[in-house]
């Protein structure tokens, strides 16, 4: 007799990908807008033009910072785009925009094996101020056996990484629900990174939170946003979810924006220098 999970295996082995994941975001479309309509204010969130994303990215002092960082990173911990791990060329990314932007205050949803975790620490680091960045996930990310770090063959755990790279102070650690967190802290956040959860329910969700979290002039960060829910890549992988989910939240409140940072001046993945970074805005 056939329990849920070997039905679920035996469709896995039978049924063609794609198929499998036109059902999946059937399923995640049908959830999102069954969901009751929350709440978000736009107030905080930056608008584009104050960004200057170009300058940036294109900035020679925080490249130099980069090389430096980078190097004592990879020493320890590799440049390889490890399975699930944010892709180097998005690591740069987030370090440039975290060092441009000089917040005292991150969060990040979903720590995984802390590919994107230890580069915010160092660039608060290189900042030389007290910033912070709480990275909240599911799982204890840096249990000894179940830990993703130790499935994916890493030698250190998020923490032992931190530790070894003199940024331990920088980062706190939580293991729950995002959700949880972020509706019952009384922090309040200059920067934050969503990659977690990628359905549409939870991206939506944790949109609502987030803006209430923002500090005046705040940023929020979306990590595997596919504009139209279109694949960027040479494998054709594509993740819907975080589209989908804003373009409820656009709907329903046209003071929020989207703008995803395109082609970077560096290689992100699979040949290409696209990334699903995007930026969560009010339009002008």
């Amino acid at each position: 007799m056939f329990n849920g999970h070997s039905l679920k295996q035996l469709a896995k082995a039978i049924v063609p990908p794609p198929v499998l994941n036109r059902a999946a975001t059937a399923r995640d479309w049908l959830r999102l807008i069954t969901l009751p309509q929350q709440s978000f204010d736009s107030g905080n969130l930056r608008t584009p033009d104050t960004l200057l994303l170009a300058d940036i990215f294109g900035s020679k002092e925080i490249a130099i910072a980069w090389e430096k960082d980078d190097d004592v990173i990879k020493n320890l911990y590799g440049d390889e785009d490890k399975m699930g791990g944010v892709n180097p060329g998005d690591r740069r990314a987030l370090y440039y925009l975290i060092v441009a932007l000089k917040p005292k205050n991150v969060l990040e949803v979903g720590t995984h094996i802390g590919a994107s975790t230890l580069h915010i620490a160092r660039a608060l680091k290189r900042l030389n101020q007290d910033g912070r960045v709480t990275s909240v996930d599911i799982v204890d990310v840096n249990h000894p056996e179940r830990g993703a770090w130790k499935q994916l063959g890493l030698p250190k755990s998020p923490r032992d990484f931190a530790r070894q790279l003199e940024c331990l102070d920088h980062i706190e650690f939580h293991t729950g629900a995002c959700l949880d967190l972020m509706r019952t802290t009384k922090q309040r956040f200059d920067f934050i990174f969503l990659d977690g959860d990628h359905r549409a329910r939870a991206v939506y969700q944790e949109v609502s939170a987030a803006l209430s979290l923002l500090k005046t002039g705040g940023v929020i960060l979306l990590h595997d946003y596919y504009p139209g829910a279109k694949s960027l890549y040479p494998d054709n992988a594509t993740i819907g979810g975080p589209f989908h989910a804003l373009e409820r939240v656009r709907k329903e409140n046209p003071s929020i924006g989207v703008l995803p940072l395109g082609n970077l001046p560096w290689p992100t993945k699979q040949g290409k220098n696209v990334t699903t970074l995007a930026l969560v805005t009010r339009p002008l």
